[in-house]
């Protein structure tokens, strides 16, 4: 019974981690999703009543959101999502990245999308060596303090063999 009881509290508690690894990830994709609201709002014809002294309602709009975007992510990473949701904002980023300095660019375009998912695999990549690099760093540490230990037992050895020869 107590066994029991045990599982179920591990399962509940690894129920909650895993809720609020949902709960990040679906804060950091909805941040990627966020940089669009301004292409959202031009399509169903939504103006707001102030532009805050930009040059239209949808420029404010998209400044707006390229400014609470990172706070929302922050917000997700606290979370500890998933690496994939990542992608979201990423992709987002790069195709805004792109039209910053292309603005002429529609989002039809093929290379636009080529070159968000390449800046995505690239990311991927680098998240993975960054994480094998980690690994590898943690197990040299490990084999350290093993080494380190079994001196101090060898020395203790000697150290104790001299002494009881003299």
């Amino acid at each position: 019974m107590r066994f029991i009881t045990s599982i179920e509290r591990k399962l509940e508690s690894l129920e909650i981690i895993i809720n609020k690894r949902v709960l990040g990830s679906i804060l950091i994709a909805l941040s990627g999703l966020l940089l669009y609201l301004d292409k959202v709002l031009l399509f169903l014809k939504i103006e707001g009543g102030n532009d805050y002294g930009f040059y239209d309602y949808y420029t404010f709009v998209w400044t707006l959101m390229q400014s609470v975007v990172p706070v929302i992510i922050i917000l997700g990473v606290a979370f500890r999502p998933y690496l994939s949701s990542f992608l979201v904002p990423i992709y987002s980023y790069t195709v805004q990245i792109t039209w910053i300095f292309q603005p002429e660019i529609r989002f039809d375009n093929v290379l636009l999308h080529l070159y968000a998912i390449g800046s995505c695999s690239l990311f991927l990549i680098l998240t993975l060596l960054i994480n094998k690099i980690s690994i590898w760093h943690k197990k040299q540490e490990i084999l350290k303090d093993e080494f380190q230990q079994e001196t101090k037992e060898i020395l203790n050895i000697l150290k104790s063999k001299t002494l009881s020869e003299s």
